[in-house]
């Protein structure tokens, strides 16, 4: 019998999936899809550590295929050797039946090396679609929550997602952001990340036209510098960045040559970077690759990209100036 792979995603975003699986898995023939949940037909075996075939995967692994009945799915989950269980709604926004499934075994955040059985059960409790099976090995590179979450909680004096999106950054890559430290965030604008740092101990330094909430300009280890990216000069930069954050609402070709221009005052002491890339259309995964390799000759040469959960279109790339 042939193996199957499956991916989870934010619903909408399986057309990306799609297209780069036949850029960069000719292995896998697109199978069946549903909002949020995709299969794929291998002609070569599917294990559990299968690494995940996109970026835009938030759950990647072998297919098992669908499941209806709690009680009998417990049996072939043990025999299949799965010591953890995540049951999660396939569009994590909208909720599902997912406690009759979350009783068969243990839940909570997968460790390194473990067999996760992922249950990706449909919205509202009547529908007739089936919860689907599946299988895989948890390594620091993939979420350890249910879902392919981080387990993030945005409090509620955030002033926009990006508190979430930089949260999961720092889970994701591990990066070793600590308080002390300088960050300069182009794309500040209202705050969200700015104030995840700086309630990190960091001192971050926010570069936008727009306002910070007031709540997060407030606070003593946050400075604002009010203008756009290409109208800031060299001097007015801290002595010191030891990380860059972009979240700029322009096209990803343009922001990083707006970086470019910076990184000869910044790359003395510039740790990392972590860059969103924001997408037009879906044409745009075939540019990845270009784009990677736009940010390596900026002197980070190990670049990472991943749909976070609090993504939309756009993808994260954390850069460094070497292997980790």
């Amino acid at each position: 019998m042939p193996d199957f792979a499956f991916a989870t995603c934010l619903p909408g975003v399986e057309p990306a999936i799609k297209l780069e699986i036949e850029l960069n898995r000719p292995d896998l023939k697109f199978a069946f899809s549903r909002p949020g949940l995709l299969t794929f037909k291998s002609t070569q075996e599917i294990t559990p550590a299968d690494p995940p075939g996109s970026v835009f995967a938030r759950v990647w692994g072998r297919s098992i295929g669908t499941v209806v009945d709690p009680s009998a799915v417990a049996a072939e989950i043990a025999a299949l050797g799965a010591t953890r269980v995540h049951a999660f709604s396939r569009d994590l926004e909208i909720p599902a039946d997912v406690a009759r499934w979350q009783a068969i075994g243990p839940g909570g955040a997968a460790q390194d090396g473990e067999l996760v059985a992922d249950l990706i059960v449909p919205q509202g409790a009547a529908t007739e679609e089936a919860t689907w099976l599946g299988l895989h090995r948890h390594d620091p590179s993939r979420p350890p929550h249910a879902g392919g979450t981080f387990g993030v909680v945005v409090p509620p004096d955030a002033p926009s997602r990006a508190f979430a999106k930089i949260e999961e950054a720092i889970a994701w890559a591990r990066i070793p952001m600590a308080a002390g430290q300088v960050a300069l965030e182009i794309g500040a604008a209202p705050g969200g990340a700015v104030l995840a740092l700086a309630r990190r101990g960091l001192t971050v330094w926010g570069v936008d036209t727009g306002e910070l909430a007031p709540n997060v300009l407030a606070l003593p280890n946050v400075h604002h510098l009010a203008k756009k990216v290409g109208a800031v000069r060299w001097e007015e930069l801290p002595p010191r960045v030891d990380w860059l954050l972009v979240d700029v609402n322009l096209a990803p070709q343009v922001a990083l040559h707006e970086i470019a221009r910076l990184m000869p005052k910044l790359r003395p002491t510039l740790r990392g970077a972590v860059i969103t890339l924001k997408m037009n259309d879906w044409s745009f995964v075939a540019e990845l690759p270009k784009l990677v390799a736009r940010i390596r000759e900026l002197g980070l040469p190990d670049v990472r990209l991943r749909h976070l959960p609090s993504n939309r279109r756009e993808v994260c790339a954390v850069a460094l100036p070497g292997v980790s």
